[in-house]
């Protein structure tokens, strides 16, 4: 237990390092004016799900085939294919919608008012966060533990704090997305000249062919997957910055920002939980069962905490505290999606990833009517209800789906009664958000009875800890 622990920290370095950069970009989003701060953050968020449309989901299938590529193809010809087949498709996707649909793309991105010429820089910054992507995916595969946790914390900085910067000195929306263009350029282009031989490996047509039969089919059945969930958000902003201007759209985009702070706990895990998934399934079935237990504790515990807590953060930023009122909801949402690390890979095992695409398609689909049905009555809060819900059905199909396929929760009873008590704190911190003391002990109420439910897991995180740290001061 205490080596996995050991293995799991190490590539969660680069995890918690850049939780200190998404905490110093949360108070950059808390200082900037929210009219400030709607386009640059939505903008940001399409380049996310380009990205994902561009990748064509073969990040997920070079993470899968790595270590088994095609007859005859060496690992690295696997990572060039992939990169250059994602590339000619952003490029295609960025010519087309650049020069034929770059108004109508802006008006549905909530980014009207900058007008047709912030597409094309979506496009390209897209495509530089692809690079990015690509890098980082093969810095780890190739146990490279210094470079990925400098080039994950670049990324992180890209995708969260430098593009906001210029805020303070103006509010022109190209001039941000400059900025995040650059950034994202600096990390492709010094990684980049890093692993050029992998970047430029030798690629004849026939094991370009090869690797394209094996790779492309996995990788756009996971592709709508990743595009609608990287989506989700971003149908909430585009429908408050369209319903309700953009100070609700950064008010909406500060909250969202804010309740991510839980998947502090689940970034670095899932880097070397994937892997670790996919390499042990056959013969560690009852550790994968008991590290969801864990996880759960973890997740909702923080989640607990966070609400408990809330107010002491919008007291910081005032003028931000409209936010109060949809914050647990954000959290929830933000929590159905971590959860899934714990429920849902027994649909990659079975080589059956179309039902996570089909999961992920419902939640974007009743996310979309949600949203159309609630913001423009109940703006910020009917936005936030629609991603909450969303998100709890598509992790109840790819859940449900995925146990049928490889168990993972050892008590059903169990899982359910932790998102029972989940609810009721994000009832508490809804109707309760005017009354610091009474939803404070309410929420440190569910608190204990969490910890009670999941006490041996507690026990073993207890004795876990202090195991790694005898053998800390042994060193």
């Amino acid at each position: 237990g205490e080596s996995f622990a050991g293995n799991v920290m190490k590539y969660s370095v680069a995890t918690y390092l850049g939780f200190a950069i998404t905490g110093l970009a949360l108070i950059v989003k808390g200082l900037l004016p929210a009219e400030v701060l709607g386009a640059p953050v939505t903008f940001m968020t399409y380049t996310a799900t380009l990205m994902n449309i561009g990748i064509l989901g073969l990040d997920q299938a070079l993470l899968r085939f790595y270590h088994e590529p095609p007859a005859g193809a060496e690992p690295r010809q696997l990572f060039a294919a992939c990169t250059r087949i994602s590339a000619s498709l952003m490029v295609l996707l960025g010519v087309a919608g650049s020069v034929f649909f770059a108004q109508p793309l802006a008006a549905a991105f909530g980014l009207g008012s900058a007008g047709p010429g912030i597409v094309p820089l979506l496009f390209i910054n897209a495509a530089l966060y692809m690079l990015v992507r690509y890098l980082n995916v093969l810095l780890r595969l190739e146990n490279d533990l210094r470079a990925y946790t400098a080039e994950t914390l670049w990324m992180q900085g890209c995708y969260n704090l430098f593009y906001l910067l210029p805020g303070f000195f103006t509010s022109n929306v190209f001039i941000l997305a400059v900025a995040a263009i650059l950034s994202f350029g600096v990390v492709a282009i010094a990684f980049g000249y890093k692993y050029r031989s992998a970047v430029f490996a030798p690629l004849p047509a026939s094991q370009l062919g090869g690797i394209a039969r094996q790779t492309v089919p996995y990788g756009v059945a996971l592709a709508p997957a990743q595009i609608l969930f990287s989506l989700s958000s971003g149908i909430c902003l585009s429908f408050v910055g369209n319903a309700c201007g953009e100070n609700a759209q950064g008010l909406f985009a500060f909250g969202y920002s804010l309740a991510q702070l839980v998947t502090a706990i689940q970034a670095g895990f899932s880097t070397y939980w994937g892997p670790y998934v996919y390499a042990h399934y056959r013969e560690e079935q009852e550790r994968i069962g008991r590290v969801h237990d864990v996880l759960n504790l973890l997740i909702f515990g923080f989640f607990c905490v966070l609400v408990m807590f809330e107010d002491i953060v919008f007291l910081i930023f005032p003028n931000k505290k409209e936010c109060l009122t949809i914050f647990p909801l954000l959290m929830l949402a933000v929590v159905f999606n971590i959860l899934c690390e714990g429920t849902v890979y027994g649909n990659s095992i079975a080589r059956k990833p179309w039902h996570d695409t089909i999961g992920i398609g419902i939640g974007a689909l009743s996310n979309l009517g949600l949203c159309a049905a609630f913001v423009p009555r109940f703006g910020m809060t009917g936005a936030a209800f629609a991603l909450a819900a969303s998100n709890g059905l598509a992790f109840l199909y790819r859940s449900v789906t995925g146990q049928m396929y490889y168990r993972t929760i050892p008590s059903f009873a169990k899982t359910i009664s932790g998102f029972l008590l989940a609810f009721a704190v994000t009832a508490a911190g809804t109707l309760l958000w005017q009354h610091f003391v009474l939803k404070f002990m309410l929420t440190g109420a569910v608190l204990f009875i969490y910890c009670t439910l999941y006490r041996a897991q507690l026990l073993k995180l207890w004795n876990m800890g202090l195991g790694i740290l005898r053998g800390l001061l042994k060193k």
